[in-house]
């Protein structure tokens, strides 16, 4: 009787120990999803896409970059704010994670020289799942795909 009880506690203390892991593992993924998000901001700040290379796949940056490329043609920065972030699942793999979101965001355009206000602030909210490959042993952002679409 005594075999089984210790059989059964030790099962238990490998699955919270896995889970542990797992989850441990699922917030280091959160968290290069929540840098990315505050890099991309810093990206659209200062329209360069350089800053964004340490924590994206190019994938990605060609995606970015049209933005990126209308604010300097027009000396415009984004200025933006996270209004709500929240993260509402992440599963993660050797090399791969997926991380999916509720997110919402406030943008607005400003003049780089004068700080005049050229495009008004409007909010968006999204549902979003992130891809994430791992790369040199960091987590990098390859695909942002929208839920809501």
């Amino acid at each position: 009787m005594k075999k089984g009880y210790a059989a059964l506690s030790c099962l238990l203390l490998v699955g919270l120990f896995v889970s542990g892991c797992n989850s441990a593992k699922n917030r280091e993924a959160a968290n290069a999803v929540q840098n990315y998000c505050s890099i991309l901001q810093m990206t659209y700040d200062r329209a360069d896409l350089n800053i964004l290379a340490q924590v994206t796949t190019d994938k990605e940056i060609k995606k970015v970059f049209p933005v990126i490329q209308a604010l300097n043609a027009t000396g415009n920065s984004m200025k933006t704010e996270i209004v709500e972030f929240k993260i509402q699942k992440a599963k993660v793999a050797t090399d791969k994670a997926t991380v999916q979101t509720a997110e919402k965001w406030r943008y607005w355009w400003e003049d780089r020289k004068t700080g005049t206000i050229t495009k008004p602030k409007s909010e968006e909210s999204y549902r979003l799942e992130y891809n994430l490959v791992k790369n040199n042993g960091q987590w990098k952002v390859d695909c942002i795909r929208n839920m809501n679409d």
